[in-house]
């Protein structure tokens, strides 16, 4: 017999152990993890005929872009979207009572790792055979001291139609999630682990001295993102409709990597690195960026008038690949074996690998060693 404990309540929990108790693996029923989701907000239902576990998260879109694929002939659905697949194994539940009910087992590696991405932090003391979780904290009103700093041990989920943080440490992850036309104002909050936007159409977002190793922007329309001061690791630009526009100033912003098909736009400035990463993407640079790595196919950049990248280096395998310059290129890298070509007015100042040059008058063009 082993505990689910959420906070100060424990349920018990009947565990199956495969293999030796060193190696072996743990599962747990599925009936009474759906009793602990449904306890702090967060309703699953399991459908047997297609081994099929859906769950629906307080925000309703949760940030499982990537999430392990996984294997095993169990699916899970979050908000509506197949995340993963895992290890399913028909059992009985025995602490349901004298005979028992029939449920399914999964294994608990596999349900930890999907419950920390969705924001409900856990751990697992085999010593003990206690599973501790830590639900998120859910808020839809301002949540921070007007001055002063407060510490939040926990996820914090934020939701409605004008979402505000501020003066906060979080121990964790923050995920906001914008009604339409809503806005987010986060406002000196710390945040050990990510920051997750899932972004409505015609949100604006407002981030004053923000720190994060990471930034997830997980927009299903336009949505606008200003960064004033603070520090960030990685913004990710993830898959979405409408494209994204980032202005950033007095911000420190090491790398933008760019997963989306609509356009992303960066102005301001502070920004080390940016990263094509989505076929037929699109990004314009209406800054200066020291360096700008292309790895997808089908991708455009645009170098804003009057603006500089110092490295544009294009990866082996990107099969095509434009740039609309109107700055300055100071040195282009193509290691693919298809050219670059570039138009606009202004000029690639040193270029190795293959690439097609405007017409003549229109920008100089210099080639290195090698090209």
């Amino acid at each position: 017999m082993a505990a689910l404990r959420i906070g100060t309540a424990s349920i018990p929990m009947a565990l199956w152990v495969t293999g030796s108790s060193d190696s072996g693996e743990v599962y747990v029923p599925l009936d009474i993890l759906q009793k602990a989701l449904d306890s702090i907000g967060f309703r699953s239902t399991w459908n047997a005929t297609p081994f099929t576990w859906a769950i629906q998260t307080p925000t309703s879109r949760a940030d499982t872009w990537g999430f392990p694929a996984g294997t095993g002939i169990g699916a899970v659905e979050v908000d509506g979207n197949l995340v993963t697949r895992l290890n399913v194994v028909p059992g009985v539940d025995l602490t349901s009572g004298w005979n028992g009910v029939d449920t399914v087992f999964l294994q608990l590696s596999q349900v930890s790792q999907l419950l920390a991405d969705v924001g409900v932090q856990n751990t697992w003391d085999g010593a003990s055979r206690v599973w501790t979780w830590v639900p998120p904290l859910q808020t839809s009103d301002p949540l921070g001291p007007s001055q002063g700093v407060e510490e939040v041990r926990s996820d914090i989920l934020a939701s409605g139609a004008n979402i505000v943080l501020r003066n906060l440490q979080v121990d964790g992850d923050v995920i906001v999630a914008p009604s339409p036309n809503g806005s987010v104002s986060l406002d000196h909050v710390s945040i050990d682990g990510k920051l997750v936007i899932l972004a409505s159409p015609g949100a604006p977002i407002q981030l004053t001295d923000i720190a994060s190793p990471r930034i997830d922007v997980d927009s299903q329309g336009a949505v606008s993102l200003h960064l004033n001061g603070g520090a960030v690791g990685v913004l990710d630009v993830l898959p979405g409709v409408g494209g994204v526009q980032v202005a950033s100033s007095k911000s420190s912003v090491l790398e933008v990597d760019d997963f989306a098909t609509s356009p992303v736009v960066l102005a301001g400035s502070a920004y080390e690195a940016a990263e094509i990463r989505a076929d037929d993407g699109v990004l314009n640079a209406e800054t200066s960026l020291p360096l700008v790595k292309v790895q997808a196919s089908g991708a455009t950049l645009t170098v804003g008038q009057g603006e500089t990248v110092g490295l544009l280096q294009v990866s082996p395998a990107v099969d095509g690949f434009s740039v609309d310059n109107f700055g300055t290129i100071q040195f282009l890298v193509n290691s693919s074996p298809n050219p670059v070509p570039t138009q606009g007015t202004g000029a690639v100042a040193a270029a190795m690998g293959a690439m097609t040059t405007p017409q003549a008058g229109e920008a100089a063009v210099s080639s290195a060693p090698g090209a």
